[in-house]
């Protein structure tokens, strides 16, 4: 039993609700709670709010009934729910009418979901034998969905990040409540309403831009602060805030059709603050929060992780094996129960989605002795349905290379690469040379170390959800917002022009300038980290304000696709479609100078013209600039322009390049025979 304020209410009964919280269609839905007979009451009542997923909404007091048992001076009441279809759902609060006639109810809400869809244990998921791959069984769900093959040009694609919760409005603008993450559009730390359907109304919008693949949020049940999604409490279901698996399975249906292929952001390393440990109040090996009674506590799902013993607790202090952020319950991974729950959800997200790879957060705070075993039986799963190029990329946040390639072992697709990225910012400076990103170009930056698939096969970026907003980069340095665009179009010619994987993130492409902060609560003594400046809403939310200044400090119409930004992303992004030399060729530096000139040749495959690229490094205009190319590259007899960046121009005569070049400027182009 569980007591609050002056109720009390049966919580550890399995059948019945909040113990039991996602409901069948076809069950009933009971609730049993009491009041303490102090307060008099009459007869007890449920205050709820009914949804059927469908945009329908019913606000109503429903009577109990008076039970003959009393309990610890409570008098009980039970009640069974009124029925809804399925996608539907409660949020409830407990109340009852005293013997004077006055109503009262509780403070505290609660909500219910009904879906005959998602699994709510893993032994729901059914296994069966698929076949052998590479003399192994395969065991795991059939497929829900057609199964498509995985792209094979990886490497040619513009990957593009989505905070799903940021992104896009669906145009119905029905909002389910069915949800525990917090809804408040004027809070940064709150969930503002984007969904699975907005990014399906806005896959046109990404097709234009150039993208060919797109990294999702995860989906799950997240806790009351988890907006993100990184903060579950059901891993085998889709949030009602966000959609449903249906919706989905549509989403990536439509992106295939657009020739877009779907990762999914996955947790293997923690679920949602859900355990009270020793040191903070509970009992020896922990007890979760739910249990002990606390009211804002959540409980972990599936029912079989509902056992302390499967989390590391706060005694365990290493990178791996540790609370994330001191307050994620991290999973005991090292377990095989815990590495067989958890490799089993990532083949039904794949089975009942059909989504193209994995995103793993949190890499390095999960074991080799999970990721070895996880990445080999992922690409078996995949393979059997077609799916051989699956992609498996790991986020590592290491600052070097020799931190991250300790994971070589693991056999990911490739790696987020932040010592790259780590590189590439401190170079920066003043933003008034930008070396960095041109070394980053040529592939010097190129680490002597192997990485298991290859440096180039590993996801380089600029920004993303957790650093600060590459224009903010600039704009900090040159407190200029042309000079800033400048420098930033030509970092983007670098990372999309580049020898890795370049993926942007959303907002970028309309020059979204957050970055990461610090500020002091009054009565603290340390200064507390936000990230909500690099998190801003793609579409139209005036009401979000925060106390150090205002989210949106957008210039122009959300999802412009007139953006002088968005219009170079798209010109990039289908030059490197466009030309495999990209991705493959051999990056050869002919020419430098101190003034900032780099002339560099793409060349080294059959039947593809070696590619010109000539950058000005530097603030100052390079008026007129020749050099020869050395003859045993071949013989050229002309260039032909693909782009121009900035403003510049070159042109061949007989075996000399004639170079003009404005301040940062990036001009490519294809030599002729």
């Amino acid at each position: 039993m569980r007591y609050f304020e002056e109720y009390c209410e049966v919580h550890l009964d399995p059948s019945i609700a909040p113990y039991n919280w996602v409901f069948r269609s076809h069950e009933k839905i009971c609730i049993r709670f009491g009041v303490h007979r102090s307060k008099h009451p009459d007869y007890g009542q449920i205050v709820y709010e009914l949804n059927d997923g469908q945009g329908y909404c019913d606000v109503e007091r429903i009577r109990t009934k008076t039970e003959s048992v009393s309990e610890n001076g409570f008098q009980m009441f039970s009640v069974i729910l009124p029925p809804v279809s399925n996608g539907g759902g409660y949020q409830y609060r407990l109340g009852y009418v005293d013997t004077d006639g006055i109503e009262h109810t509780s403070e505290r809400s609660q909500f219910l979901l009904v879906c005959d869809e998602a699994p709510r244990s893993m032994t729901e998921i059914p296994s069966i034998f698929l076949g052998i791959v590479n003399h192994y069984p395969v065991y795991g769900p059939k497929p829900s969905v057609p199964m498509t093959s995985s792209p094979k040009d990886w490497g040619s694609r513009l990957f593009y990040s989505i905070i799903i919760d940021r992104f896009a409005l669906s145009k119905d603008t029905t909002r389910t409540p069915l949800s525990p993450v917090k809804y408040d559009p004027s809070c940064p730390h709150s969930s503002h309403g984007g969904t699975i359907q907005g990014i399906i109304e806005h896959l046109e919008y990404l097709k234009s831009l150039g993208v060919r693949a797109i990294i999702l949020t995860p989906v799950y049940v997240n806790a009351p602060d988890g907006y993100h999604g990184y903060h579950p409490i059901h891993l085998l279901m889709v949030d009602p805030r966000l959609g449903t698996i249906q919706t989905l399975r549509e989403l990536v249906k439509k992106a295939h059709e657009a020739d877009i292929a779907v990762i999914l952001d996955v947790v293997n390393n923690h679920i949602a603050d859900s355990i009270n440990w020793e040191e903070y109040g509970g009992p020896p090996g922990g007890e979760f929060k739910y249990v002990q009674g606390e009211e804002s506590a959540v409980l972990p799902f599936p029912i079989e992780a509902r056992n302390t013993s499967l989390f590391h607790g706060p005694e365990y202090t290493d990178m791996v094996n540790q609370r994330l952020f001191g307050f994620l319950e991290d999973w005991r991974t090292e377990t095989p129960y815990v590495r067989e729950l958890l490799i089993q959800h990532l083949k039904y997200w794949i089975a009942e989605t059909d989504i193209d790879g994995f995103r793993y957060d949190s890499a390095r705070h999960v074991g080799l002795d999970f990721w070895q075993p996880c990445v080999e039986e992922i690409s078996r799963y995949a393979g059997i349905f077609g799916k051989k190029e699956f992609l498996q990329i790991a986020e590592h946040a290491g600052s070097t290379h020799e931190q991250v390639i300790e994971y070589n072992n693991a056999k990911f697709s490739g790696l987020i690469d932040y010592p790259t990225y780590y590189i590439v910012k401190h170079s920066l400076g003043n933003g008034n040379w930008l070396w960095g990103l041109a070394d980053y170009f040529c592939g010097f930056l190129k680490p002597s170390q192997s990485y298991y698939a290859g440096w180039q096969n590993n996801i380089m970026f600029l920004d993303n959800q957790d650093t600060s907003r590459i224009f903010h980069e600039f704009w900090n340095r040159t407190h200029n917002r042309e000079q800033a665009r400048i420098r930033v179009h030509f970092a983007l010619a670098c990372l999309i022009l580049g020898p890795q994987i370049p993926s942007i993130y959303q907002g970028t492409e309309q020059e979204f300038d957050g970055a990461l902060g610090w500020h002091e609560e009054e009565g603290q003594e340390e200064s507390i980290g936000h990230d909500c400046y690099v998190r801003e809403d793609m579409f139209d939310n005036p009401a979000c304000d925060w106390k150090f200044g205002v989210i949106n400090r957008k210039i122009f119409h959300p999802y412009s696709r007139n953006h002088p930004t968005f219009l170079l992303i798209r010109q990039l992004a289908k030059i490197r479609f466009q030309h495999r030399l990209f991705q493959s060729g051999t990056r050869t530096l002919l020419h430098s100078k101190n003034n900032g000139l780099w002339c560099v040749l793409i060349h080294g495959i059959a039947n593809e013209h070696p590619l010109f690229i000539a950058f000005n490094l530097g603030p100052n205009p390079l008026l007129e600039e020749a050099f020869k190319i050395p003859h045993w590259y071949g013989e050229f007899c002309g260039a032909d322009i693909l782009m121009t960046i900035s403003g510049g121009v070159f042109h061949l005569v007989k075996d000399e390049m004639r170079i003009k070049l404005s301040p940062f400027s990036f001009v490519l182009g294809r030599l002729l025979h």
